[in-house]
């Protein structure tokens, strides 16, 4: 089924805002036949007639007969597949790879199947957006310059099935879909292909950045996956622009770009120095105020598109300084379970009015509501007299929370994302959400993502190291220290020694490098690739974590019997006081690398 996909966005009297209203009038109809769609085209796998569905495609039956999951309920029968069971568990279409994101509780990675299906449709809401560019965003009628395409394909990895594992954006990189992609005036990437499947991030983005710079006057967008990836790409300007107009203005390429590849298609659009251009950029690099750079290095710039919400909101202060008047747009609301699950349908609003509107075609979507209590949402409060109770996308009501559920065309039925959405207005009869929170999610530097749980498990395994001591771990907190180039983590211990108020240095140096060495693998792989700076540990005297109960107790009114120490720290008053109070510090490893990850399989 693919009711709506048939348009033409090339049409002359097509109206994106006139199909959209089109769409959102038919929420429930196209919910209804989508859940028909997945459940009538894998009637006969494992997973449904295990739990009794036995055909039947009614909604009811549906929800009478299967529950509602999260990761690790379906581990078992994943790992089947990735391991090279070839039953049809999940679905009829075979797996045509395994996105992969990390378990940030386990340590482990998960693996989320997927089919060719599930990303059929991804190049007709392409040319949706486009078309919303072109009405919303001034000047976007007639932008046919070049893009600065801050695309990274990261490997994809072989599991003990032989199917491929790896990143949704890496699996769409290296997709037919865009290897083989139609040119299109309007989407000409300033950096060759070459330059996004260069194996090592640095050489790549020092590339992106150099080609971005050399054809500055025809850049009109510029695309990240992250907000912290365009943040990271002005960092690298105002480190290396001496060495990037050295190479414009020559015609050279710095030899710290040593991949063959990459290098050959460097050399192409360097073929002829510059040295007028050069010398523009470098007046506006050795400028000490970096405000409003973009729109000053590339005058002609439309639009900055990237993830803005959930952990990538921290990066929006520092985006905005740098982007001045250029509108910053976060598109589509995705997830490895499914690639669109919401549609930006306002590109002029600013970032913390982002929202979006559910996409219904793209899976069946159900919400679980978050009451005050977390019990209350609980899957482990979950019983037979006593059910979870979820709504549907046309039942949510205006101003409550709700934690997502997706059934998608992949065979995840009624799965748990993790993500907590808010819902901010309807379009027609379709929900319209902006993100709340990620779901347990306590730090985040890049697009990793660590929660309550794992943060007390490394904490665990790191103190360990002061058992055979005089010293005893009295109370912890952290922050995700993002003002640092890298961002890192900053932990924060409430020592409290035996030996007359001694720190065992040794001892605790081992402590910090054993909590950077435990976080997830998806934390691993960023420190590895320099992403993420060297974890730090701050050793609090005692007593400290009294006085933020004190702060707490005197600016917010609470009563010191209700106070929890954070296990994530942002304010900047809590923050001061804990740095006030800092007595030692440890930082880790200066260099986490990290040659292979262990699938868990």
């Amino acid at each position: 089924m693919s009711p709506r996909y048939n348009y033409n966005t090339a049409d002359s009297g097509f109206d994106p805002d006139e199909f959209l209203d089109s769409v959102a009038e038919d929420l429930e109809v196209i919910q209804r036949l989508k859940l028909e769609e997945i459940l009538t085209r894998n009637a006969n796998v494992e997973y449904l007639q295990r739990h009794g569905l036995n055909g039947r495609t009614d909604v009811a039956s549906f929800k009478q007969c299967l529950p509602v999951v999260t990761y690790s309920d379906l581990e078992p029968d994943i790992l089947r597949l990735v391991n090279g069971d070839s039953t049809p568990i999940f679905n009829a279409d075979p797996i045509s790879g395994f996105f992969s994101s990390s378990g940030t509780t386990s340590g482990k990675a998960k693996f989320i199947p997927t089919t060719m299906r599930a990303l059929e449709n991804v190049p007709c809401l392409q040319r949706l957006v486009k078309a919303m560019f072109r009405k919303q965003i001034q000047g976007g009628q007639d932008a046919n310059g070049k893009i600065l395409n801050l695309g990274f394909a990261g490997p994809l990895r072989e599991t003990p099935s032989g199917i491929k594992a790896g990143a949704l954006s890496s699996f769409t990189l290296h997709s037919a879909m865009f290897r083989q992609r139609p040119f299109d005036p309007s989407s000409i990437n300033s950096s060759p292909d070459e330059v996004i499947f260069c194996g090592d991030y640095d050489q790549a983005m020092y590339c992106h950045l150099l080609c971005a710079l050399a054809q500055a006057p025809e850049i009109t967008r510029l695309q990240a996956l992250f907000a912290v990836t365009v943040v990271g790409t002005i960092r690298l300007l105002q480190r290396c622009w001496p060495e990037l107009c050295n190479d414009i203005r020559n015609g050279t390429l710095n030899q710290k770009v040593s991949d063959p590849a990459t290098r050959k298609a460097m050399e192409q659009i360097l073929m002829k120095g510059d040295p007028e251009l050069a010398s523009t950029i470098e007046i506006q690099c050795s400028t000490h105020d970096w405000g409003h750079i973009i729109p000053h290095i590339w005058p002609n710039m439309l639009s900055i598109s990237c993830v803005l919400s959930g952990s990538m909101q921290q990066y929006v202060p520092t985006l905005k300084h740098f982007a001045g008047h250029i509108p910053l747009i976060s598109p589509v609301y995705a997830a490895s379970e499914c690639p669109i699950m919401g549609l930006n349908v306002h590109f002029n609003h600013p970032p913390d009015a982002i929202s979006y509107m559910i996409w219904p075609e793209s899976a069946y979507f159900e919400f679980i509501p978050i009451s005050g209590t977390p019990q209350a949402h609980d899957l482990s409060n979950s019983t037979e007299e006593q059910p979870l109770q979820l709504v549907d996308a046309a039942d949510v009501e205006l101003g409550k929370e709700y934690e997502i559920v997706v059934t998608n065309v992949s065979g995840l039925y009624r799965y748990c994302v993790g993500d907590v959405l808010r819902v901010k207005g309807f379009r027609k009869k379709t929900p319209i959400f902006e993100f709340a929170q990620r779901k347990n999610v306590v730090l985040s530097i890049f697009t990793e993502k660590v929660d309550e749980e794992e943060l007390q498990r490394v904490v665990n395994k790191a103190s360990q190291h002061l058992v055979e001591t005089s010293m005893e771990l009295s109370d912890f907190s952290s922050t995700a220290d993002i003002v640092s180039s890298p961002g890192r983590y900053i932990l924060f211990w409430e020592i409290i020694s035996m030996s007359s108020g001694t720190l065992d240095a040794e001892v605790l140096q081992k402590c910090a490098n054993t909590l950077d060495i435990s976080f997830n693998n998806s934390y691993k792989k960023w420190r590895a690739a320099g992403q993420i700076g060297a974890l730090e540990l701050r050793i609090l005297k005692e007593g400290s974590f009294d006085q933020l109960m004190a702060l707490a107790v005197l600016s917010r009114g609470i009563s010191p019997g209700q106070f929890k120490t954070p296990r994530c720290i942002n304010a900047p008053s809590d923050l001061e006081v804990l740095n006030s109070l800092v007595v030692a510090t440890f930082q880790s490893h200066e260099k986490l690398s990290v040659a292979s990850f262990d699938y868990g399989v």
